[in-house]
């Protein structure tokens, strides 16, 4: 009998060791929490395809009888919480207010689709856990609202090409444009942000307050693509000279000027500058 209880005590211990390795997380991948799989549920309802901006038919992209981390685009932790997203370039439009609600979130990919509307309404602020955001060609106009400067851990954030979005539709164009919040406002907690593309995003009206706000803001920032912001004022030599800087287009923006300086043998930094008077 006394064989017998160790036997016991070694099975249970066993298979508590089993429980706890980590292969045992790795079947967690397929498992969908409740909460996760309604928020992405609404989502799919409130979406639709609208190619050139006219109704097509409702999204269909995901089965819901099969674990939502399997699903197209769904990207999930071990613990089945949603942390990536990716719906680029399906030709969708309506609203995303569901995403809102998966607040592990870490990556949003919703470029190249037809939304056709402004930012104002969505709660960026409610995804304090983003790292990577794309909305680039997607048909997004007007402000760009104050909740995307809550978002201090993006390490990427694209906004770009909104226009290329009307032409693609042969619609006339519109554009975002930063004013209120401005520029300096937006960016001045994203101390962990290394990409940033602004292309096409109407920045006119602050002289080149943005450029000192950027050297002082975003220390790790490695590539700035800025093409045809309406940029005016001077563009200081020293932002060349930034130790991170790897890509730099400024291309586009005809009041904008300034000289490049001498640079090290070594220098590898591409910069984009046509149509500028940056020489």
């Amino acid at each position: 009998m006394e064989n017998l209880g160790i036997l016991t005590a070694l099975f249970f211990l066993f298979s508590s060791a089993t429980s706890l390795h980590p292969s045992s997380q790795i079947n967690l991948q397929n498992h969908c929490l409740d909460d996760q799989r309604s928020a992405l549920l609404q989502l799919q309802h409130h979406l639709y395809y609208a190619p050139n901006f006219t109704f097509s038919s409702k999204l269909e992209l995901w089965d819901p009888n099969t674990q939502c981390c399997s699903w197209k685009g769904v990207t999930c932790d071990a613990l089945g919480h949603v942390i990536g997203i990716d719906l680029s370039y399906q030709n969708l439009s309506g609203s995303f207010y569901s995403i809102f609600n998966l607040h592990h979130l870490q990556r949003l990919n919703l470029a190249g689709n037809n939304f056709n509307t402004t930012l104002f309404q969505y709660g960026f602020g409610k995804l304090p856990n983003l790292t990577h955001l794309d909305l680039s060609a997607s048909c997004f106009h007007d402000q760009i609202p104050v909740g995307i400067s809550y978002l201090t851990r993006l390490v990427s954030l694209n906004l770009s090409y909104q226009d290329d979005c009307y032409w693609r539709n042969d619609q006339s164009s519109a554009s975002l444009k930063l004013e209120k919040p401005n520029f300096k406002t937006l960016i001045k907690k994203m101390r962990s942000l290394r990409e940033l593309y602004l292309d096409g995003v109407n920045i006119s009206s602050q002289s080149s307050e943005w450029c000192e706000a950027t050297s002082l803001s975003l220390p790790k920032l490695s590539v700035l693509s800025m093409s045809n912001c309406d940029l005016n004022g001077h563009f200081p030599a020293e932002f060349f000279l930034l130790p991170k800087m790897q890509r730099i287009d400024i291309s586009d923006n005809s009041r904008l000027m300034g000289q490049l300086p001498e640079f090290p043998i070594n220098n590898t930094l591409e910069i984009w500058s046509a149509k500028s008077c940056i020489s």
